[in-house]
């Protein structure tokens, strides 16, 4: 049996996205690297990191297959406990799925590649097995980190592990600099050895390459300097000094890189090689198979057994009656739980206090009605008609009452609850809304309602009181002090059974925290802090136990005789016990009314129909058996909903739905919510503990990049040494600890897609304003990202030996790189849903950044509209600010010399020659490449003719302001999003028939 097709066509992210992503990442990277066409010296470093790229960069996108991997994984873990079959048969079908569609994602990366890049095709089927191996044995590794609990955890795993493959392929790091044990992963990863037989695939089969000039060693030069053991050497007016001068033939220019990138060689070793990267992938399946035997336990498990003498085991039906009950009262402190109905009653006491605040004829009250509610959603295609998802709904509730919307899967429910409160759908509704007989709109319904959906918006490091507390702060401004606002927050933690719980984090996906019924609970709580007159809840009591959901159903009733309030929610499925505590019950099926009334008439309703309900089953039950079509005739079914429209119920609903009668009530008064520069005081205050607390946000990068940066250190500690050889290796640490930073905005990316759910809540809730929030946050976020910026550098200016001069500003600039990162991953996290298509939009833009920074082309190469990245992303100008910054102090490098162009030097040989153009030389060179200069302008300049972002000219303040004004683009988008996601809603309007 094989187990895992459906991934490979029925799972797009699986493999197909993938087949497209490749095909256009190395088409982009063609287009980009178009003029390495021509066989020129000055192209041929463009070609290599060309090269690099388009095997590198399409296996970023295996990280999705992590994530399809963690849930398939998931689904496995419990199939291979329930004994369904054995994990090995299992994992080698994946396997054999996974082959053949690396040799099809591998032909669609390297076709573009190819094409464009006018390759030798003689070289296509040795590259094609290397490419498609190397997929394989990176998707072997995203399939043995899918095993992790947490799918971020594994993605971060696969992402560190990619950039150590990508960090030790040769290119970026000599690996004989590199300490021992780091030095391990040179020889470990796979890529390094791919592109080692990779490059010379590609080169060695290449046409010639113009710009040399054939020379003997030792001999004087015409340029100035010395032939070298090449050979050959190299002049230009775009480059009078030759240095950038790789070679004639493949096998040359690949000695010539050879200097720069010792894993380049003028050899194959196609066969040991293969077998490397072969034995890395079969590897990492069997770290998977291991980890599919530990975490299912079919291995190490443990049977339970029997209990000692001194356990005791309660058997009699009282004694577990008593333990039942006491344990509840334990877990639902202020929420006792019992058997009968009692708990959803209120007590005499409370009734008569909400009679007493109903008679009092202060000329307030609270009557929320809708009228001929439809919904229809546009027909796919031209001629196709509107769908109705909803037809002639209507309905009220007054205070003090709570109206269940009930019905099968499909009936519509759900969106009757989102046209209810404004909430942008799929369609257009039409009908009539009002509270107290007057038209309610978005803003009224913001001003005097709470919307409490299904999923609990909490912030995961506050409390219950945390979370309360804020509530007071901004909804209850006339608690001016901090006793009474502290009675008030405890009073409320009381009654919604919170207290033993105040100080409980909430919790979310990185750790556990409070209970299904505690949030649910303290969801409620907040929303209560409004003091709204309308609260709508969607399935307040999914997910719970029957005590939890009837603590609930208790707690709303007595909420809406306390607070004089209405309460409107839908239902899934209740139990009697929490169907009893309805006052009205709105049942619908496919679009239509079956039943609104009173809770106690319903019954009798449908009994006068000729469907009566069964009395052995709970009500609801009963009633839901009887309008879904699932489980009675469609016939049945209809007869039921023509029965409601012809009763006499309909008629009395329809003007009731009117609000006639309550056109001339007042509101009760309710909440005082807090000012413009109080709003902002408290939303930053919030803010700040948060970035204190939360790990997404600027605490966990603080501990972790200022690591990284220091262990690229030790992998470059060498270029701490000021010598030709480490000069070019210098500027890639510099490239690192400004690229690696950068991508760890992802956390933020996170961070914000989970908050923004709990933000726009808020919002559209008339918490606090837009502006508050987005001022607030760029108060804590700008300190925070330059307190970051300052810990990161330190390691990288410590470790590197970089000079201190300059240290200040490159703090400056660096923190204002990271803002725009932010921004961008802030943009990404409210543009997209799914935290997994905002990630691959962020690597996106962020791999774009670290290509189009100046370091692996030159911009003039790049046709148009390409070339317009290279000046609209932001690491370009930060590469040559901060270039600038380290190179420039006045240093020298060991390996070369001073003199004037043109004058006569004495080489340690004895020749004489003219010096350089560039006013250096390099005395017993073996190649003209590597010969840097002898200060750091020299170096600088010398490097600006392959690294054209790099320049001796001090544009320092100019790079900054072009990285503010992106940083202030970015923002502004990021907020217009937000107050997209903020103000959609549909208000009831006319639509076609």
């Amino acid at each position: 049996r094989v187990f895992f097709f459906p991934a490979a066509g029925g799972e797009p992210l699986a493999y197909l996205v993938r087949l497209v992503a490749n095909f256009c990442a190395t088409l982009f990277f063609g287009i980009i690297y178009v003029e390495t066409r021509e066989k020129v010296q000055g192209q041929i470093n463009p070609r290599t990191f060309f090269l690099m790229f388009c095997v590198s960069i399409p296996m970023q996108f295996i990280l999705v297959s992590n994530y399809i991997y963690h849930y398939q994984w998931l689904s496995l873990k419990k199939e291979v406990k329930d004994g369904m079959y054995h994990p090995v048969p299992a994992a080698v079908a994946s396997w054999v799925v996974q082959a053949p569609m690396m040799f099809v994602l591998a032909l669609s990366s390297l076709l573009p590649m190819y094409v464009i890049g006018d390759l030798a095709w003689s070289s296509f089927g040795i590259v094609l097995v290397l490419y498609a191996l190397t997929f394989w044995s990176f998707e072997g590794l995203a399939q043995m980190l899918s095993t992790f609990s947490n799918v971020i955890i594994g993605l971060f795993g696969f992402l560190n592990l990619y950039f150590a493959a990508f960090l030790f392929c040769g290119v970026f790091v000599d690996p004989e600099d590199v300490v021992w044990p780091i030095r391990t992963f040179c020889y470990f990863m796979p890529l390094g050895w791919t592109l080692q037989s990779y490059m010379y695939a590609l080169m060695h089969d290449m046409p010639d390459h113009e710009g040399t000039v054939a020379c003997t060693p030792g001999d004087a030069l015409p340029t100035g300097g010395v032939c070298t053991d090449q050979g050959f050497y190299c002049y230009s007016s775009e480059d009078p000094t030759g240095a950038v001068c790789y070679g004639k033939d493949g096998d040359t220019i690949l000695e010539s890189l050879s200097v720069q990138f010792t894993i380049f060689e003028a050899k194959g070793h196609y066969a040991r090689n293969i077998a490397l990267i072969v034995a890395f992938g079969a590897l990492t399946r069997i770290g998977y198979v291991a980890a599919i035997y530990v975490l299912t336990k079919m291995y190490g498990g443990q049977a339970p057994g029997a209990p000692g003498d001194d356990v005791a085991v309660a058997m009699g039906d009282d004694d577990d009656d008593s333990f039942n009950s006491s344990r509840s009262s334990e877990t639902n402190p202020g929420m006792p739980h019992s058997k009968s109905g009692a708990d959803i009653k209120l007590s005499v006491a409370e009734i008569e206090a909400f009679d007493a605040a109903v008679d009092a004829k202060d000329g307030t009250g609270v009557e929320f009605a809708f009228k001929n509610i439809c919904y229809s959603i546009a027909g796919k295609k031209k001629d196709e008609p509107d769908a109705a998802v909803l037809r002639d709904v209507s309905g009220s509730v007054h205070e003090g009452e709570i109206l269940a919307i009930v019905g099968p899967s499909g009936a519509g429910k759900t969106i009757l609850l989102d046209t209810l409160t404004f909430n942008k759908g799929p369609g257009a509704p039409s009908g009539e809304i009002s509270l107290n007989g007057k038209k309610m709109t978005r803003s009224d319904f913001a001003k005097d309602a709470i919307y409490v959906p299904r999923e609990d918006n909490l912030w995961p490091t506050m409390s219950p009181r945390q979370h309360v507390e804020f509530a007071f702060k901004m909804y209850r401004s006339d608690l001016v002090t901090k006793a009474a606002r502290d009675k008030e927050v405890d009073e409320l933690l009381s009654v919604t059974g919170l207290t033993s719980c105040a100080d409980t984090k909430a919790g979310g996906f990185l750790f556990k925290g409070l209970s299904g019924g505690q949030r649910r609970r303290l969801s409620l709580a907040v929303a209560l802090v409004k003091q709204p007159s309308l609260i709508v809840l969607d399935e307040p009591t999914s997910g719970l136990d029957s005590a939890a959901a009837a603590a609930i159903l208790t707690l709303l009733a007595r909420v809406a005789r306390s607070r004089r309030a209405a309460v409107i929610c839908t239902i899934h499925q209740p139990s009697a016990l929490v169907f009893a505590g309805f006052h009205k019950v709105l049942v619908l099926s496919g679009g239509r009314v079956a039943y609104c009334g009173p809770r106690k008439e319903m019954a009798a309703h449908f009994e006068s129909v000729g469907a009566a309900l069964s009395h052995d089953a709970n009500p609801a039950e009963a009633v839901l058996d009887l309008v879904s079509k699932d489980t009675t005739s469609e016939a049945q079914v209809t007869a039921v909903l023509d029965g409601w429209e012809t009763s006499e119920r309909r008629q009395q609903v329809a003007s009731e739905a009117s609000g006639k009668h309550a056109a001339y009530q007042s509101l009760p008064p309710r909440t005082v919510t807090a000012g413009g520069a109080s709003s902002v005081a408290h939303v930053f205050a919030r803010q700040a503990r948060l970035a204190l607390v939360d790990p997404l946000q600027y605490v966990g990068r603080v501990f972790v990049i200022p690591q990284l940066v220091a262990f690229f250190g030790l992998v470059y500690l060498a270029s701490r040494e000021n010598d030709q050889k480490q000069a070019p290796f210098r500027l890639f640490y510099l490239w690192w600890v400004l690229a690696l930073p950068a991508c760890m905005s992802i956390t933020t990316l996170i961070g914000t897609n989970r908050d923004a759910f709990s933000v726009v809540y808020e919002l559209r809730a008339g918490m606090y304003k837009i502006f508050s929030y987005v001022m607030s946050g760029g108060l804590v976020q700008i300190p925070a990202l330059f307190v970051l910026s300052l810990v990161i550098n330190l390691a990288a200016f410590a470790v590197g030996n970089w000079p201190w001069d300059n240290f200040m500003t490159f703090v400056v600039q660096f923190a204002i790189t990271l803002w725009v990162y932010d921004s961008m991953a802030q943009l990404m996290a409210v543009s997209f849903k799914s935290p997994v298509i905002g990630m691959l939009a962020f690597l996106g833009y962020w791999s774009s950044s670290i290509v189009f920074c100046g370091l692996v082309f030159k911009a003039t190469d790049v046709v148009w509209p390409f070339r317009l990245f290279y000046y609209v992303l932001p690491l370009k100008w930060t590469f040559n600010a901060s270039g600038y910054d380290v190179y420039m102090p006045s240093k020298v490098y060991k390996g070369a010399s001073i003199c004037d162009a043109g004058a006569d030097v004495t080489l340690s040989s004895g020749a004489v020659v003219a010096c350089p153009a560039g006013g250096f030389y390099c005395d017993g060179a073996a190649t003209s490449f590597g010969c840097w200069g002898a200060t750091g302008e020299q170096v600088l300049n010398t490097l600006s003719l392959s690294y054209e972002s790099l320049g001796t000219d001090d544009d320092r303040g100019f790079d900054i302001g072009i990285l503010m004004l992106m940083g202030f683009v970015l923002k502004l988008a990021y907020v217009a999003m937000l107050w997209r996601a903020v103000a959609a809603s549909d208000e009831p309007r006319k639509i076609k028939q």
